[in-house]
């Protein structure tokens, strides 16, 4: 009976804008399991629809999704023997199927093609029986299945867009959305995108020298813009960097058959086009699932987005923290040579407490850059970017489906560099150093309420400068001066907070020590000069540096509060207590306020542990805490005040 009053509902739909060849649905349409639906119109979810899809849809026509869709079984099948092209899109800007297939039988160019801008979520598989699935513009395809590809190719494939530096001088460092039988070459996968506008589903195969002078060329065009022949890659600036050291020597030469597996970066120099950005067309098996890659503490490996929607950073790099603990983006800041000596560029980094605009390259090509001209990285990496991390453990690196979001260049919310999503009661400063040739370091300190970061050093929250300079600026944590960071996180800011920075200076002139903006903060920064005893108010001017030549790791501190500006605070809000992941409730007491006693209490309010002994005299108390995982409840004690603090214990 059921089945009998859904085909009933669909007949009724159709037949109430028959005059227009079209199927609409304004109410709710339910196809239960197992039961077959055909559509030969044009099919139209209204904003008032809501089409549910558990069973077996058949499309001959487009895909209008203007309301609400769900599946959570079942196949819509875009199968037609009439129409070359079927199209998906909707003022929703997005669709959630369970299975596709595509089986398009016409003759010619065929497939699925999805609107700019449209997320396309499918929980499951796709297959390929014939015709390929064409994203246009910022559309993005999510899969959202755990495990290892689900997907199966018969005939047809992927095809996206992504652009990168047109200048035959300056690197991108892209990955690849999309592989062909598990690895991506660039013979076999990255196509001339010059003309897709105007043909999408006929991207012209990619010319490759390696010839002097060692540039690209651009497409050549007929009257109408199409690609009569393709651009040119020279393939002396093709490489990928993978478990190198940090030497030079230890990037690895590729050509354009060479396999790159998903999830690997690689770099490129571009076209020599006379527009600032080249189109490229990526066309191949869209990347799915889990991929997973062996590090060791201290490598550095070239990595990128494997997945043909944007990652998340936090995500990622949340998923792999033991081994990784930022990215690293190179940004070219103009490069005009091919001679190593006058690159310029520098590294943008992000980790979870934030992002930093790149000021200078890290020792794997050397060169300059100015962080005022680029923006800091979002938590969202886009389509096609490649990245490096720096492991500070050893395991593996994985890639997967949770980790991937429909993020869009055009938002903002997702970047790829060629020329931020943060939680509001998080609070922002970028503090900016200036030397006499014009350079600029941009420093974030992150104050992350919701975070298990202290002023120690944190996995995840704090990121070391890629690359020194002899004129720098950076964080000293630990009062380690072999590390120089460039991020710095740390748990709810207290205003007797300080926070060490290290100066290096080379040469004479003007150095200047700089507030570049604060966000969601709004206490006054001062500067203290620990020699001298004076402070600094960074909130109303910069700090000219007039010091000599040399090493200053102790000089100066960030401070929130001067001797004249002090309030009364209960010493214990200055201990900061943490679960560390591994077995341990951590108490960073860095003040060393004596304890008397500490209490722990389970979410029934039953008394767990009672500790009194050991508590004093060091900056640092770990607790072994086996408990079961769940919420507990840690009060600290002192003579007169006490402190409560939940932690997740997971």
């Amino acid at each position: 009976m059921k089945i009998k009053y859904l085909i009933l509902i669909v007949f009724l739909f159709s037949k109430l804008d028959k005059a227009n060849s079209q199927i609409v649905n304004e109410g709710i349409l339910q196809i239960s399991p197992s039961t077959n639906v055909y559509f030969e119109n044009e099919y139209t979810n209204k904003t008032t629809g809501i089409h549910n899809s558990n069973g077996n849809l058949y499309l001959n026509n487009n895909f209008v999704n203007n309301g609400v869709t769900l599946a959570l079984s079942g196949t819509t099948y875009f199968k037609s023997a009439t129409n070359n092209v079927v199209t998906i899109s909707g003022t929703t800007n997005n669709i959630n199927l369970y299975n596709l297939q595509i089986d398009i039988t016409t003759v010619g160019i065929k497939g699925v093609s999805v609107a700019d801008n449209f997320e396309l979520n499918v929980a499951n598989s796709i297959n390929f029986i014939s015709g390929d699935l064409r994203l246009l513009g910022e559309a993005q395809l999510i899969q959202s299945h755990t495990g290892v590809n689900s997907n199966s190719i018969v005939s047809g494939k992927l095809i996206l867009d992504q652009q990168g530096y047109s200048s035959a001088y300056q690197y991108n460092y892209w990955s690849s959305p999309i592989s062909n039988s598990g690895s991506f070459s660039l013979l076999g996968g990255k196509f001339d995108g010059t003309d897709s506008a105007i043909n999408p589903f006929n991207p012209t195969q990619i010319l490759f020298n390696s010839v002097s002078p060692y540039n690209g060329l651009p497409s050549i065009l007929d009257g109408g813009n199409n690609v009569i022949t393709s651009l040119t890659i020279n393939t002396q600036w093709l490489y990928k960097y993978s478990r190198g050291s940090g030497s030079y020597s230890d990037w690895i030469n590729l050509d354009e058959n060479s396999l790159i597996y998903p999830g690997e970066g690689y770099i490129m120099k571009g076209t020599n086009a006379i527009t600032a950005n080249q189109n490229y067309v990526f066309y191949g098996e869209p990347n799915n699932g889990d991929y997973t890659f062996p590090i060791t503490l201290g490598e550095h490996s070239l990595l990128g987005n494997p997945y043909p929607s944007a990652l998340d950073a936090i995500k990622f790099i949340t998923d792999n923290i033991t081994v990784v603990d930022a990215l690293y983006f190179w940004v070219d800041g103009g490069s005009t040579s091919h001679n190593l000596t006058d690159y310029l560029g520098g590294y943008a980094i992000r980790n979870l407490t934030g992002g930093t605009p790149p000021s200078i390259a890290s020792p794997l090509i050397n060169g300059i850059g100015n962080s005022g001209t680029v923006t800091a990285p979002t938590q969202y990496v886009a389509i096609g970017q490649g990245f490096f991390i720096d492991a500070i453990g050893s395991g593996s690196i994985t890639f997967n489906n949770s980790q991937r979001v429909f993020k869009t260049e055009v938002s903002g919310d997702a970047v790829f560099y060629r020329s931020t999503n943060d939680a509001t009661g998080d609070q922002y400063l970028r503090l900016g150093y200036e030397d006499p040739e014009g350079f600029h370091r941009q420093l974030l300190l992150g104050f992350l309420p919701e975070s298990l970061a202290d002023t120690r050093y944190n996995p995840g929250y704090d990121a070391l400068i890629a690359g020194n300079r002899n004129d720098d600026m950076f964080f000293i944590i630990e009062s380690n001066y072999d590390k120089r960071y460039v991020i710095q996180g740390v748990n709810s800011f207290v205003d007797d907070m300080e926070f060490p920075i290290g100066v290096t200076i080379s040469e004479t002139g003007s150095h200047k020590i700089i507030l570049d903006e604060t966000n969601n903060f709004t206490n006054i920064v001062y500067l203290k000069d620990n020699y001298s005893g004076t402070y600094h108010n960074l909130s109303e001017s910069a700090f000219n540096v007039n010091l000599p030549i040399g090493e200053y790791f102790d000089r100066y501190t960030i401070v929130f509060q001067t001797p004249t500006l002090g309030v009364s605070t209960p010493a214990i809000e200055n201990v900061n207590v943490f679960y560390d992941g591994l077995n341990n409730i951590v108490i960073a007491n860095i003040k060393n306020i004596e304890l008397n006693n500490v209490e722990i209490y389970n979410v029934m309010g039953q008394q767990i542990l009672m500790i009194k002994d050991n508590l004093n005299n060091q900056d640092r108390i770990e607790i072994p805490f086996n408990e079961s995982d769940g919420v507990y409840l840690i009060v600290l004690n002192t003579n007169n005040s006490k402190k409560s603090t939940k932690i997740l214990k997971y």
